[in-house]
């Protein structure tokens, strides 16, 4: 099950789009049927907030994946509709597209991939490439 949850009013949300390439990914990568994973599409503020609480960063971010390693709860997914939508502009993508890659990376992270090494981040680049077409 996925729950998207639209945080920021202000930036359009196409949450039917986001949850079809969730659930997906979280098919083809293996997650359990009934595991949930909630999505929550927010603020500069909210990310920073959470970015400084969690990570030690002051600062906003694009995606911020929080596992739960749960049978019942994959986890969740922050993503900043603000950083979004710059990093579209700056990458050549549309909105929806640069938010789709978003979800994804954010989803692999939650099913264990990492960006640390260079062989795990051209993986990860990879899958987000293929699954952000869907």
């Amino acid at each position: 099950m996925i729950e998207i949850i639209h945080k920021y009013e202000s930036l359009p949300c196409p949450g039917g789009a986001l949850a079809k390439t969730a659930k997906t990914v979280c098919r083809r990568e293996g997650a359990a049927a009934g595991q949930a994973t909630t999505v929550i599409l927010c603020s500069d503020c909210t990310i920073r907030r959470l970015n400084r609480l969690y990570r030690g960063k002051d600062k906003a971010t694009d995606v911020l994946s929080f596992p739960f390693g749960d049978d019942d709860l994959l986890g969740e997914v922050y993503i900043s509709l603000q950083r979004a939508k710059i990093q579209a502009k700056k990458y050549g993508l549309t909105y929806e597209e640069e938010l789709k890659r978003l979800l994804v990376h954010g989803l692999l992270h939650l099913m264990g991939y990492d960006h640390h090494k260079k062989a795990d981040r051209e993986a990860m680049e990879e899958k987000e490439r293929a699954y952000a077409q869907i």
